[in-house]
């Protein structure tokens, strides 16, 4: 036996013995709170339980003091690679590639757990430049909707919507494409996915501008791999924040790698590609991303619950870590669907997203007004 093997075994039984010390205080101190302090105990207990629940859901720990995390917690972490609160990390060197799966559950959607994970694909440039057929009786009746005509144009464009990994596609509609990584498109992406936003968005008021550059292309000039796909579109975000001050919303628009039974729900006998929201932690305001997340996924998960698979952390470890998001408070990336869903199911779900998304909007701007 190793010694990380022999630290994580000690480590597990006081894990064990505490579990079981606390459940011994806690009937100890109940059976006593008759007599003395039923409403300190009880107090003690709730703080407990919501302790334990937020360490699962982290919605809830807007609702716990803030506590530093001890010094023997870090000296563990770095000594043994093992975090305390997340009990995954005893058997990460057990496991191959469960390493690769640390994202972190803020929110946990309708049927989210540690099965089905976001995992960030990291295709070869190769793959994205190539030049693919497209499945053209796929696409009928999909791109032959136009924005509604007669539409006021909102005053000036408050959100801004972008693609870091702009050619990712759909299988159902490329031709010889068998997975994520061959569902790569220079016109057919994820692009018409943002540009249907957008429409949704002006058709409610909201004035909304989609940036379709060709990230993939500059990461090719540039002779860069895809994992520096973050730092082409950040370029895209600051010019288009320095031409355009009125900008609030910083919208970057995926689709995951995930398989379709995991991507896809269906309301009231219709399809829809189900989304989830990424917040960066490797910044030091990610908190208000992470605020700005939960809010609307709330709304989402208050009209529609099947639709989210919930909001998830991810740090330098697993990826870029920022995402951009230290830009600006209101700045989140949204994976809609997968390789294997539709055009029409992604534009689905953008139509509630659209929906929910003006009336947060909304209601914010309103406050604002209320404020001033």
């Amino acid at each position: 036996m190793t010694m990380n093997q022999l630290l994580k075994f000690i480590l597990f039984l006081f894990s064990v013995i505490s579990i079981i010390s606390t459940a011994a205080a806690s009937q100890s101190n109940l059976f006593l709170s008759v007599f003395f302090n039923g409403y300190h105990e009880s107090k003690v207990k709730s703080e407990l339980f919501l302790k334990m629940i937020a360490f699962e859901n982290h919605y809830y720990s807007q609702f716990l003091t803030e506590e530093e995390q001890s010094v023997f917690m870090d000296a563990v972490e770095i000594a043994t690679n093992i975090n305390l609160k997340d009990a995954r990390s005893m058997i990460f060197d057990e496991v191959p590639g469960l390493f690769a799966m640390k994202s972190e559950i803020v929110v946990a959607g309708e049927g989210t757990d540690f099965t089905n994970l976001p995992i960030e694909s990291s295709p070869p440039i190769e793959e994205l430049l190539k030049d693919r057929e497209v499945v053209e009786e796929s696409l009928e009746n999909i791109l032959d909707d136009p924005p509604k005509k007669n539409i006021e144009k909102p005053d000036k464009n408050t959100v801004f919507i972008y693609h870091s990994h702009n050619r990712e596609s759909f299988i159902p509609h490329i031709k010889d494409s068998n997975s994520a990584v061959t569902a790569q498109h220079k016109e057919v992406n994820i692009t018409l996915v943002g540009e249907r936003l957008a429409n949704k968005l002006m058709e409610k008021g909201i004035g909304a501008v989609v940036d379709k550059t060709d990230i993939a292309k500059i990461l090719a000039e540039r002779n860069l791999p895809y994992t520096k796909s973050y730092e082409a579109s950040r370029e895209v975000v600051q010019e288009a924040m320095a031409q355009n001050k009125d900008l609030v919303y910083f919208l970057d628009i995926h689709r995951d790698s995930a398989k379709r039974n995991t991507t896809t729900t269906i309301i009231n006998g219709k399809n829809y590609a189900k989304l989830y929201f990424i917040v960066g932690e490797s910044h030091p305001g990610y908190k208000e991303n992470e605020k700005f997340a939960i809010e609307l996924n709330s709304l989402i998960k208050e009209k529609y619950p099947a639709l989210t698979r919930g909001i998830f952390h991810k740090d330098k470890t697993e990826g870029n870590g920022v995402y951009n998001q230290d830009l600006s408070p209101n700045s989140l990336i949204i994976e809609i669907g997968g390789p294997e869903n539709t055009l029409e199911e992604m534009y689905n779900t953008v139509d509630i997203l659209a929906e929910v998304f003006a009336e947060y909007y909304w209601e914010k701007s309103e406050a604002v007004e209320v404020s001033n």
